[in-house]
């Protein structure tokens, strides 16, 4: 049974709410760059480029965890 007396309740909540999730929805889209510009794409082939560094450094820390979890698996054997 469709509760009719719900319908003007409903009539006045729902521009509010729609009101109210579509600023959520558009504050949380928004990009933040009112004093702090987004930074630029980063190439491996710029002169002036950290992530060919960036990348190493984590290639090897990656390489170094997966060997110190080889080596405690070993000593728990």
């Amino acid at each position: 049974m469709i509760a009719y007396w719900v319908v003007p309740y409903l009539v006045v909540a729902a521009p509010p709410a729609i009101v109210l999730i579509t600023i959520l929805i558009g504050g949380c889209a928004m990009t933040r760059t009112a004093g702090d510009p987004p930074e630029p794409a980063r190439f491996y082939s710029d002169p002036n480029s950290r992530a060919a560094a960036e990348l190493t450094n984590e290639l090897d820390r990656r390489a170094a965890r997966a060997e110190l979890r080889r080596i405690i698996d070993e000593a728990r054997r």
